[in-house]
């Protein structure tokens, strides 16, 4: 844990504006004047620049884990997008190389349509004067403990630079805790992102900043994530597109911020902690950054442990808007073209009298409804999957989700809900099990028929055992979910609505952003099992790696594409999060 104020990782943000990327079939697009948002935000701006700072190695100051890492992982996927990026790590990273990048060079070499990221990692700390208001401090390689104001670079630095750069948009990422910078913007749900809207944030001016946490708050780090708790979230909201809460391919920066505010208070609490992010307006005016997501999640696996994709780049094949010219314009158009058409083409449902093809694989009829149900011992009824073969994983889909094969698994019961609060409930009362997260949320009176949520792995693992079940396995999970003939989600291939799932939401204010288990009755699998898309992700019993449990079916939170019935995520088994429930499976005897 990071513990001398502005701890930092600002390393999270700045991969949100990497996030530059094709448009996809699959999002509701924002279009502009005809054109796609990337390609009128890259008419609207220049050049793109970053300075990125990380400091581990403290001479006078305690010593920090992950910050130089984190920067240089930052700086690198920043290249790849066609950033100008500066880099000063550890020894370099003195007061005077800092306030010489930041006051002199940029100045002279920034346009007024460019745009300019200031990412730093490293310590910080808030100092208050007798009778006066609290300054922050970002702390160079060679500061003092002792005197901190004259050996710091100042909050009142910081927006003078802002005031100063000539720049279209400025963006200061600051995974630090603290309030030295007046101009917090108001909470709640950002705008949505139309046509009017769009243009009006990328056509005037702005200056931001954004915090990992409020004054006399900590960062959270830990070396299950590699990173700090912030920067963790970070990354994953924009690799996964997370934080675009109404899945239209764009990114604002308040969107991004209200996501991160929700995300990293939620697990602060879960570790008896609170951290809240804050951000920033350093000027009246009304402009600021815009991220694009990508077609689809990238789910490559973490170089440490933890939830995120952390410190892994996105393919260089992405498309580099910022400074672009008109000719690689042109190209990255073109490209869009082709991956739209190609999207397009592996959406089409097949029609009625095809069956899925699946190469060196049998086609599959639809399953039969067996009828066959029991009384678990939780006193929840469970469906029978029969016996016999099933197409799992896609060719379409992640690297972890391929090839198409034929997996047999013997028969076995499956929970036909998710484990309700009620009953999660009772199996407290009758163990003396610790509460999961949010419990305090639960009215059960209102809230008694939705899926319990908070729950870590090893929870799920005791209530499932307690009641002679088990977590079913991940193969189990998938046929449970679509039957034997490939569909693509439990329903067939019809794309999503909120007839067959509860997703895309944003905000867990309390249970109300969930729905009763068994209530979508358009959304039940070929075996009537309901809820095996969206609502809450549910544990199995399956590792992903040597660290995470592997989890399914998407939720509440997560946007369309990830209910595909062969989407793997993964989580630490320490886990607890608003998004996540379970269900049990049992063996047929």
């Amino acid at each position: 844990m990071r513990t001398i104020g502005i701890a930092g990782l600002v390393a999270f943000a700045v991969a949100s504006f990497l996030m530059v990327a094709s448009a996809s079939a699959e999002k509701r697009g924002v279009k502009i004047e005809g054109k796609d948002a990337a390609q009128y935000v890259a008419e609207q701006t220049g050049k793109a620049y970053a300075v990125v700072i990380g400091i581990d190695a403290y001479p006078k100051i305690g010593s920090l884990r992950y910050a130089v890492a984190d920067a240089k992982a930052v700086a690198q996927t920043l290249k790849q997008r066609g950033y100008e990026v500066t880099e000063l790590y550890n020894e370099r990273a003195t007061k005077r190389a800092i306030e010489s990048e930041l006051r002199t060079k940029l100045l002279h070499k920034v346009g007024e349509q460019d745009r300019v990221l200031i990412f730093y990692a490293g310590h910080g700390k808030d100092e208050k004067v007798k009778g006066g208001k609290p300054m922050g401090y970002l702390l160079p390689v060679d500061s003092e403990r002792e005197d901190i104001p004259a050996t710091g670079v100042s909050m009142g630095t910081v927006r003078e630079l802002a005031d100063a750069l000539p720049a279209k948009h400025v963006l200061f990422l600051l995974d630090v805790c603290f309030g030295g910078i007046a101009g917090t913007l108001p909470r709640g749900s950002p705008p949505a992102v139309t046509e009017a809207y769009l243009k009006q944030i990328t056509r005037e001016r702005g200056r931001h900043l954004i915090t990992a946490g409020a004054a006399d708050q900590e960062v959270i780090e830990s070396a299950q994530w590699g990173h700090s708790v912030f920067t963790y979230f970070l990354l994953k909201g924009l690799n996964e597109g997370l934080a675009d809460q109404d899945d239209n391919g764009v990114i604002t920066a308040q969107e991004l911020y209200t996501y991160l505010e929700s995300r990293v208070f939620g697990e602060a609490q879960q570790q008896g902690h609170t951290q809240t992010p804050q951000m920033a307006e350093l000027s009246g005016e009304k402009g600021q950054f815009v991220f694009f997501t990508s077609a689809r999640p990238l789910p490559s696996p973490p170089p440490r442990t933890g939830e995120g994709r952390v410190g892994e780049s996105a393919p260089a094949a992405t498309p580099q808007i910022s400074g672009a010219t008109a000719e690689e314009m042109a190209a990255m158009k073109k490209r869009l073209e082709e991956m739209e058409k190609k999207l397009s083409q592996q959406a089409k449902p097949p029609k009625p009298s095809e069956s899925p093809k699946v190469t060196g694989l049998p086609s599959y009829s639809q399953p039969k409804q067996t009828g066959k149900e029991i009384t678990g011992k939780d006193g929840a009824p469970m469906v029978l999957v029969p016996a016999g073969e099933f197409i799992m994983g896609s060719n379409d889909g992640g690297a972890d989700e391929k090839p198409e094969r034929r997996v047999t698994l013997e028969a076995f019961y499956m929970d036909k809900y998710e484990v309700t609060t009620t009953r999660y409930a009772a199996f407290m009362q009758a163990t003396g099990r610790k509460e999961p997260g949010h419990w305090n949320e639960v009215r059960l009176a209102s809230h008694g028929d939705r899926p319990v949520v908070g729950v870590t792995w090893h929870d799920a693992d005791a209530y499932c055992r307690h009641y002679s079940k088990r977590l079913p396995t991940e193969q189990e999970w998938e046929k449970a979910a679509r039957g034997t003939d490939g569909r693509k989600y439990p329903w067939g291939n019809d794309e999503p609505t909120s007839l067959h799932a509860n997703f895309g939401k944003s905000g867990f204010n309390d249970y109300g952003v969930l729905v009763n288990v068994g209530s979508l009755e358009e959304g039940k699998s070929p075996y009537g099992i309901y809820d095996m898309a969206g609502n809450v992700w549910e544990w199995t019993s399956s590792d992903y790696d040597s660290n995470n449990k592997v989890l399914r079916g998407g939720s509440w939170l997560y946007v369309a594409r990830y209910l595909v019935s062969t989407y793997r995520n993964r989580n630490l088994p320490t886990l607890r999060t608003s998004a996540v429930g379970f269900r049990c499976a049992q063996d047929a005897r």
